[in-house]
């Protein structure tokens, strides 16, 4: 489940794609410790982006970043949104990127842990 481009190494998944309008992409990996995710997340302004973390373990409910409710920095037509999570046990865990715009967006994903 690793569309357009995704490139892991150690401890980092950078993953980017276009998503169509009103669609989502996902990315998929396994830790084999417990991890303390660390992730920035690129969208477009003109839409809006949400960020869901999706496993056995992951945090339940909505999204983990929403571009309408979350304080991300925006520059020259981009949203760029930063966060850290509390450690969570080994395991697979998916993002999930949507995308609520009109036109498809270019989204990019970094994951540290």
């Amino acid at each position: 489940m690793l569309p357009a481009a995704a490139l892991a190494a150690g401890g980092q998944v950078f993953f980017e794609d276009t998503v169509p309008a009103g669609k989502s992409s996902y990315v998929r990996f396994s830790t084999h410790r417990a991890a303390s995710f660390r992730v920035v997340l690129r969208v477009p302004t003109q839409g809006r982006g949400q960020l869901f973390l999706l496993g056995k373990h992951a945090p339940k409910g909505g999204p983990l970043i929403d571009t309408k409710t979350f304080a991300c920095e925006g520059a020259a037509g981009s949203f760029y949104c930063k966060a850290s999570y509390e450690p969570l046990p080994k395991g697979t865990y998916a993002w999930r990127i949507r995308w609520l715009g009109k036109q498809p967006a270019h989204v990019e994903l970094t994951v540290r842990w």
